[in-house]
């Protein structure tokens, strides 16, 4: 099972943590490992490279952590809160279908 973290503050999402394969079939048929993949890796993506973010990052074989600098400024942070909650909601709607093979959760930061 993948399990995905998304990390709150007062101001909104400030990043989050993917971990583990589904399981839903073989690594290299897993679709939804997949999708869930290509958000995260699109949302990363779009904060550090599309934005210019200095996002806290760390990708490994099963996870990817991302996180908001505290320095961002409001303008910036009001571009990424638009890639993360767009991610989000990406991923609750695979989790929709796919629910035995992905957990979503939020923590306070």
């Amino acid at each position: 099972m993948t399990t995905v973290t998304l990390f709150r503050n007062e101001q909104g999402l400030v990043g989050f943590e993917a971990t583990g394969h589904t399981g839903y079939a073989e690594e290299g048929s897993d679709i939804v490992c997949s999708g869930v993949s290509a958000v995260t890796q699109t949302a990363a993506m779009g904060i550090i490279e599309v934005l210019g973010i200095n996002a806290g990052l760390d990708i490994s074989d099963g996870n990817l952590y991302l996180i908001l600098p505290d320095d961002i400024s409001d303008a910036d942070f009001e571009k990424a809160k638009i890639i993360l909650d767009t991610m989000a909601m990406g991923l609750r709607s695979i989790a929709a279908t796919y629910g035995d093979y992905i957990n979503i959760s939020e923590r306070k930061v």
